[in-house]
């Protein structure tokens, strides 16, 4: 399952052949929640959902060689700062309708009247 739970992830079903190289069979996606849609190819092609990949794996890849191949990485999600490193919000007096900060009457936005 996709534990990341932020994007759809691509595959196809490869099956081995005798030669080099090998025989595509679907094209599929595995969402954000682990459903899986797969889009078989071939003359009679047809479209099947999974409640996940190793319920698909189990019926389409047990013991005859049926590859899943990813085509593209997980997401990557990019890891938060340290609490430490984060900058502070700051939060400015609003303007006098004079158009100077309602704090110290300098010109606002006055940037030495923080919270």
């Amino acid at each position: 399952m996709n534990t990341l739970k932020r994007q759809a992830r691509l595959f196809r079903l490869v099956r081995p052949i005798d030669a080099p190289g090998s025989r595509m069979l679907a094209e599929g996606a595995e969402w954000s929640d682990g459903a899986v849609a797969l889009r078989w190819l071939g003359r009679w092609s047809s479209t099947s959902t999974w409640d996940g990949i190793e319920s698909l794996l189990a019926v389409h890849a047990a013991g005859d060689g049926t590859r899943l191949h990813w085509l593209d990485p997980p997401p990557v999600r990019p890891a938060a700062p340290p609490p430490e490193t984060q900058e502070a919000t700051v939060w400015l007096p609003a303007p006098a309708p004079d158009g100077r900060c309602s704090r110290c009457g300098r010109p606002w936005p006055c940037l030495d009247c923080g919270p």
